[in-house]
């Protein structure tokens, strides 16, 4: 991978602070700047999904209410034939 220098201004206080971190837990300054980047940039993708996923979700529990509705009314309507189908029994065909 090509890695480019970039220009960037940063306050002071916040250089100082990237400074201290870079410092102990970084090989350099670069290094702190990068995988702060690539951090963020990732939390946005994994924000983006969660996004995606709480839509889809919403998308579920509409066609589950869509589905019950349609179940119940087919239901209703299966339950209707077999009461005639009852009576019909009880009663008999010709009446």
């Amino acid at each position: 991978m090509l890695n480019r220098r970039v220009v960037v201004l940063i306050p002071e206080n916040l250089l100082e602070a990237v400074d201290q971190v870079a410092d102990k837990e970084f090989s350099s300054r670069s290094a702190f700047i990068r995988a702060a980047m690539q951090h963020l940039l990732d939390e946005r993708k994994l924000a983006e999904k969660r996004e995606k996923m709480k839509e889809m979700a919403l998308g579920y529990q509409k066609m589950g209410l869509i589905n019950l509705e349609l179940s119940e009314e087919g239901i209703s309507n299966e339950m209707e034939e077999i009461d005639r189908y009852l009576d019909t029994l009880i009663m008999g065909e010709n009446n």
